[in-house]
């Protein structure tokens, strides 16, 4: 009986031992996929920054370029001593980049650092703030599923949303 009581201790406990460890897998949410930008907003929002200033042709022209293989990342990478470290390849409309991150799966901090690219894209409105996000990147949420790079623009803080595939209805 006093094995059979510790056997259901144990069980019982495991799933609480388990959840203790709350360090995301980096590399799971990071690599092994294409992440295409879904839409760029201010923390706490979830609808598309205004960057065109009300101007309606200009917005629709910058919506359609989130089409295709425009403002994508692809991430490969290790883990090093419990920090995710790699390279990184992206693409806005016109302008390519490329570089390296970091990113430690305990407090979601990140690093990017651009290589090559990363100047003028063809998009002065999106294509600029994705560049800019990836400049002044700092910390990451969201899982493999669903990437948020956050950004501070100013005192503004931003995020540039990605999914590891395009919804058809955009």
């Amino acid at each position: 009986m006093k094995t059979y009581i510790q056997l259901l201790l144990v069980v019982l406990f495991l799933p609480v031992l388990s959840a203790c460890d709350q360090e995301d897998d980096v590399i799971d949410i990071f690599t092994g996929k294409t992440w295409y930008m879904t839409y760029i907003a201010v923390e706490g929002q979830n609808k598309m920054y205004d960057f065109w200033q009300n101007d309606q042709d200009a917005r629709e022209k910058s919506f359609k370029t989130i089409t295709g293989d425009n403002y994508t990342l692809v991430f490969e990478g290790a883990n090093v001593n419990d920090v995710a470290i790699g390279t990184f390849s992206g693409k806005a409309t016109s302008a390519s980049v490329n570089g390296d991150w970091s990113a430690n799966g305990d407090n979601r901090e990140l690093k990017i650092t651009i290589k090559n690219g990363g100047g003028t894209d063809g998009d002065k409105y999106l294509g600029k703030a994705f560049m800019d996000g990836l400049k002044s990147a700092f910390k990451y949420g969201g899982d493999n599923k669903n990437l948020y790079i956050y950004y501070k623009e100013g005192q503004t803080v931003k995020f540039i949303s990605f999914a590891p595939q395009r919804n058809s209805g955009n």
